[in-house]
């Protein structure tokens, strides 16, 4: 039985370990999204090693009992079993995209090695050797989880801070562009995010800042710890070891909220900042679940991998912990605004001064929230690759910019509670984005080679803030920043010394006296962005193409040649000789529309339109709601025959209650005619 096991433990190995070690291994910060702990990770570990091995020999020696036949049978049979999963990580490893060749490979590898194992001995030798794979395999990924497995606890400080009767509150938003939040001239859009507007009237608005990395788990910690990213690594305190919460530690009271970076130490934080403790099955059954994401994409041919989540977006690579992020979107769906509430009700809480720091995963994705804090459906063409057509990507954009106006209330009602508590004159408020986010057609969101200067304006320039204790009037600067003097700024104002140096420069004196700008790519490669906030302006300029940024919140939903008919009453007598019919997915739930926060509402909907002819470029849909224009669909122009949709409805005509839907069709002339009622 010891030489079966080390066979099996060769080839599972091969087929099961090295496919899963190779992306979790190059991939930490999954753990610390996923938060398993110390104990869950080892057991991860030693399951992926050993677990197909023990389960085989054990299934081989049950087998014992049943004859030497039945053994002899069964033995083959989990070697076949192997060796097709073999198989299909070699098919993946050569990059085989053909179903047919893949599964060929799969085939041919269980039969060969099944059948050369039994006929020769020396091919039986050589698998056990093989075994020696798996120290070295697990002798790697032991080297690169240790540090998740013994934790560290930061850096001893010498920080003493001499303005200690004031509090910091430092909010790290997450994929945050600048340029969304910016109206026609130029300025905050104080009519759609009077949030941020009324923000910026009584802080410094520093509106030539940049993020330093295009990705979380480099992009957080360069600001916590005024570092520069660690290209190897995670986002752990064994890797920024110095950062905003050891430094502060010993100093005056600290409190902070990772959803995805694990800076600070669990005596510092509690045990919800860091890795978490003790074993949770719920925890590691979801890990686990995860897991099986992985090793599908891993291992299986194109078009099943096609039905999996894609494991090349979300924290650490991994879209298992981002669709874990669309679940609780779904149950939990204020969660992240409620990350920044409890930050500031702490802060108020408090007897002493604090420095509290929260990371919110908003206006992140998936964009479902709504301005007035209710819930949309999510399209599924709506994801985080931009589509190829101006349509699609205009969809997503707007459902971008419905839940940044719903983050835009969150702020302010943070505001409120600062003012109220009588605590906002004497806290330096500091509010930053990690990163930004592009919507340029067939390109990546997050990545890239910068290649395309507008797409890294879009990732790199980001919204920050400082409201200095004290300041009660507006300023504005033009500086060039960059998210590395978040906490050197927070030093001087606090008059904190130390030994310790840092990445970034002060902010409260002069302008830093920079001649470069280096921002990083997850990918590793670096750019110089020195350009000023004209480059801000000019991408503001071009999305304003794309939906308009004249107007309240509502007016998202006011797209294409359709625009001005938006909120206006439409009707037509003329039946449309272009619809045959259409389809609302959605359309049951109009009948009973809730208008409380939280509950779901169909802001978002999706369906298909069955044409007579083909529709002329030109041609778009109208979506009405008690004959008031709604949305627009401009999946139509060019079209033939059974056209998917998805259109953004204004939020703000979907009170409670039961509602009329209807869809008009205006034609490339504007005339416009009826498609009636949704059917079927």
């Amino acid at each position: 039985m010891r030489k079966h096991f080390l066979t099996y433990l060769a080839l599972s190995t091969l087929a099961v370990a090295q496919p899963m070690f190779d992306l979790y291994g190059k991939n930490l910060t999954v753990f610390s999204a996923a938060k398993v702990s110390s104990i869950e990770i080892v057991v991860f570990v030693a399951g992926i090693l050993l677990g197909p091995a023990l389960a085989a020999v054990a299934i081989d020696a049950f087998t014992r009992r049943l004859g030497p036949k039945v053994n002899e049978s069964t033995r083959l049979v989990l070697l076949a079993g192997f060796s097709g999963l073999l198989g299909l990580a070699v098919s993946r490893w050569l990059h085989i995209e053909n179903d047919v060749l893949c599964v060929l490979l799969a085939l041919g590898l269980s039969v060969a090695l099944p059948v050369l194992f039994d006929r020769f001995r020396g091919v039986r030798e050589w698998s056990r050797w093989l075994s020696v794979l798996a120290l070295a395999i697990g002798g790697t990924i032991a080297v690169q989880v240790r540090p998740l497995v013994f934790t560290s606890t930061g850096t001893g400080s010498d920080a003493v801070v001499g303005n200690d009767g004031q509090s910091v509150l430092l909010v790290v938003l997450d994929e945050f562009p600048l340029y969304a939040l910016l109206g026609p001239d130029g300025s905050i859009n104080a009519e759609r995010y009077p949030g941020f507007a009324e923000l910026a009237a009584g802080s410094t608005w520093y509106r030539n800042n940049l993020a330093v990395s295009n990705f979380t788990h480099q992009a957080v910690p360069a600001i916590l710890a005024s570092s520069e990213p660690v290209q190897n690594g995670g986002p752990f305190l064994y890797s920024y070891p110095r950062n905003i919460f050891t430094l502060y530690r010993d100093a005056m009271k600290v409190d902070g909220t990772e959803p995805v970076t694990t800076l600070c130490p669990s005596a510092v934080c509690g045990g919800d900042s860091e890795v978490g403790s003790g074993f949770s099955p719920s925890r590691f059954v979801s890990f686990l679940k995860d897991a099986g994401v992985v090793y599908g994409q891993r291992v299986l041919p194109p078009s099943l991998r096609k039905r999996l989540p894609a494991v090349d977006q979300g924290w650490g690579g991994f879209a298992a912990v981002r669709d874990r992020f669309k679940a609780q979107m779904h149950d939990r769906a204020f969660s992240q605004q409620q990350a920044v509430s409890a930050a500031a009700d702490e802060l108020i809480a408090s007897p002493t001064p604090i420095v509290e720091v929260v990371h919110a995963l908003m206006p992140h994705a998936p964009w479902r929230l709504t301005p007035d804090q209710r819930i949309a459906p999510l399209s599924p063409e709506i994801g985080t690759i931009n589509p190829e057509d101006d349509d699609g990507v205009r969809d997503t954009y707007q459902t971008f910019l419905n839940q940044l106006a719903a983050t835009d209330g969150a702020i302010k009602k943070v505001i409120e509670k600062l003012r109220s508590s009588g605590k906002w004159d004497s806290t330096m408020v500091v509010l930053t984005a990690d990163h930004g986010i592009s919507f340029l057609p067939t390109m990546p969101q997050r990545h890239t080679d910068f290649l395309d200067m507008g797409q890294a304006d879009d990732i790199y320039r980001v919204p920050t803030f400082i409201k200095y204790p004290g300041q009660t009037e507006p300023a504005v600067s033009d500086c060039a920043t960059s998210n590395l003097d978040i906490l050197p700024t927070i030093n001087a104002v606090m008059k904190t010394t130390t030994s310790w140096s840092f990445a970034g420069r002060a902010l409260n004196g002069s302008c830093p006296g920079r001649t470069s700008r280096v921002v990083h790519s997850i990918t590793g490669e670096t750019a110089d962005m020195m350009r000023g906030f004209e480059a801000t302006k000019e991408r503001a300029e071009y999305y304003a193409g794309v939906v308009t940024n004249i107007g309240p919140a509502p007016r998202i939903a006011a797209v294409g040649a359709s625009a001005d008919i938006v909120g206006t009453p439409l009707q037509s007598d003329a039946a449309s000789s272009l619809v045959a019919s259409w389809k609302l997915n959605q359309a049951a739930a109009f009948r009973k529309i809730d208008g409380s926060e939280g509950s779901t509402v169909p802001a978002t909907v999706t369906g298909r339109i069955s044409l007579k002819a083909p529709a002329i470029e030109g041609t778009e849909g109208i979506i009405t709601v008690d004959g008031i224009a709604a949305g627009v669909i401009g999946e139509m122009g060019g079209q033939e025959g059974e056209v998917k949709f998805t259109a953004v409805l204004d939020y703000s005509l979907l009170t409670k209650g039961s509602h009329e839907v209807r869809l008009f069709i205006r034609d490339e002339n504007g005339v416009i005619t009826s498609a009636g009622p949704p059917t079927g």
